[in-house]
């Protein structure tokens, strides 16, 4: 996908790492974290690629699984923190808080980041849009956010290869994707992408969040590939 000119393009892999911080590591085991519940197998080298490809003005990674604490949800989502750490608690309630906070502070320094980029690159779009009057409902930040899911979940086999999710009520959104379904086909005839699954694009998420806090002029966009072509 080209990036236009007066778009400022983000990659973000929320769940690319199954590494834990040494205070819980005993926590989780270690079978636990080769699988898809601790991280999306295959993303990192995918948007790895995809950053040296096109070069973003903005990117980053998660360095812990998301066990530790899920930074694609809101944190007062239930599954932002895992069951483990109910465990860690029954055994330790002092501990566990402390645990708890460290991913909590984790958690918003990488929002944080995120968000500060965000907000700097859409006050500078604002200044030059009024000098070379760009319309205001251009987008000004494409977010693109790599992830995986599982072929085969509860037994239930997902039917296709890639997901693109976004918000079908966003005009900008739904141009962005199709265009990124488009050159998929084209480089990949016989790939079945989908939208909006096997998610939902609108679920709790990063780019839901950043919707909601930057408007129009943020398009935020997940890649999900089918972890089938990594296992």
């Amino acid at each position: 996908m080209n990036k236009r000119s007066d778009s400022i393009l983000i990659l973000t892999c929320e769940h690319a790492s199954n590494k834990l911080p040494a205070a819980f590591r005993s926590a989780v085991p270690a079978e636990v974290l080769r699988t898809h519940r601790a991280y999306d197998i295959g993303a990192l080298a995918v948007f790895r690629k995809l950053v040296k490809f096109a070069k973003p003005e903005f990117y980053c990674e998660g360095k812990y699984s998301r066990l530790f604490v899920d930074l694609n949800r809101t944190l007062t989502n239930k599954s932002a923190f895992s069951d483990y750490h109910k465990q860690l608690e029954a055994r330790d309630t002092a501990f566990a808080a402390k645990v708890k906070a460290q991913a909590s502070a984790y958690w918003i320094e990488y929002r944080e980041a995120i968000e500060k980029f965000v907000t700097s690159s859409l006050s500078l779009s604002m200044r030059t849009s009024h000098k070379t009057r760009i319309a205001k409902t251009e987008p000004s930040v494409v977010h693109l956010g790599i992830h995986s899911f599982t072929p085969i979940l509860n037994g239930n086999v997902r039917n296709t290869d890639i997901g693109i999710l976004y918000d079908p009520s966003r005009p900008q959104e739904c141009a962005y994707a199709r265009v990124i379904k488009d050159e998929i086909k084209r480089l990949y005839p016989a790939m079945k992408v989908r939208f909006n699954y096997p998610y939902k694009g609108t679920s709790d998420g990063l780019t839901t969040t950043l919707r909601k806090k930057f408007g129009p002029r943020y398009v935020g966009i997940e890649i999900e590939i089918n972890q089938k072509f990594f296992l």
